[in-house]
């Protein structure tokens, strides 16, 4: 006879899957935390299966952990997708509800996938989703374990089964302070092991990154308001730039493009919801990606002091 898995087994696994933590797992399901661990350890026989890690820092899902994860995640929108177009009774553009989660990096969050979302959930109000910013590094990772269903990164992600989408360019330009001139040799980036800027210098001269003196801030408005305020320079995304910020481009410098990614888990069958989210990002995100409210042209031709020292040196270096 055919194993056969439960529905009440399925909600719990997805509960502690998602939290990796008995307790609150236990308390969203109102039931105590030694009915959900007998019940995780019954699930673990019928499979024959580990589907947790006990860690010392807690939970993990096993490779078999993350497959029966996406399975179930796939059933439980199919399920929302059918209980939506019951309960709706319209016609199918009508019925579109259910929930999905989606992580981002914290300079595309606020002002291209949350407007781009909107889009999307004002033309269904019963839909809904949860948002999660976190570092770009730790974003294939959040995909891989099932915390999300889709991130947005600034790379492909090369892992088995998931599929890259890319849904617009983000231009990167070095600006600084209109108010406050100076400080011309201090950088701002995230955190110390943040090499953004390294990157960006390193596209403009191939080769050459200037020296220069260190700031931190760890928001990335933040670092926008560092710079209005005279702090230093930084790269950012045009995009996020509003005139209310009091900066400008530093002339001189090219912007730096970087592919901006959608990923999800590839699967034989897509729901209404999951196509809706696919397809609306693809369709918002290029435009809010494109936006420039910048004081001054971030692709001038005038070169910056930095620039020109790094031609000047490899001009010298020629034979």
């Amino acid at each position: 006879m055919a194993t056969r898995l439960s529905s009440i087994q399925i909600e719990s696994f997805m509960a502690l899957a998602r939290e990796l933590n008995f307790s609150r797992a236990a308390a969203l399901l109102h039931i105590t935390q030694p009915a959900l661990t007998k019940r995780i350890q019954g699930l673990e026989e019928t499979l024959g299966q580990a589907l947790f890690a006990r860690l010392h820092g807690g939970l993990e899902l096993t490779e078999s952990g993350r497959i029966l994860q996406r399975h179930s995640a796939l059933i439980e929108h199919q399920e929302n997708e059918l209980l939506a177009s019951l309960v709706g009774g319209g016609g199918a553009e009508q019925t579109l509800g259910g929930f999905f989660r989606i992580a981002s990096f914290s300079s595309a969050l606020r002002s291209v996938i949350v407007p781009a979302l909107g889009v999307l959930l004002r033309a269904h109000p019963r839909l809904s989703c949860q948002v999660f910013k976190t570092e770009v590094n730790e974003l294939h990772d959040w995909l891989t374990d099932g915390k999300v269903d889709f991130v947005v990164s600034l790379s492909e992600c090369e892992r088995m089964g998931v599929d890259n989408v890319q849904i617009g360019i983000e231009r990167n330009v070095l600006i600084e302070s209109v108010r406050y001139p100076g400080r011309e040799d201090c950088y701002i980036d995230h955190e110390p092991r943040d090499n953004f800027t390294e990157k960006f210098f390193l596209s403009q001269t191939g080769a050459t990154v200037p020296k220069m003196l260190r700031a931190y801030f760890d928001d990335i408005y933040g670092l926008i308001d560092a710079v209005s305020e005279g702090i230093g320079r930084a790269v950012v995304p045009v995009h996020l730039i509003k005139p209310d910020h009091h900066v400008r481009a530093v002339p001189g410098f090219r912007a730096f493009e970087v592919p901006v990614m959608l990923q999800f888990h590839q699967q034989p069958y897509y729901t209404r919801l999951q196509r809706a989210v696919i397809d609306t990002l693809t369709r918002e995100c290029p435009a809010l990606l494109k936006r420039n409210r910048l004081h001054g042209d971030g692709d001038s031709a005038i070169a910056d002091d930095s620039l020109v020292a790094a031609n000047r040196r490899r001009v010298r270096a020629q034979p």
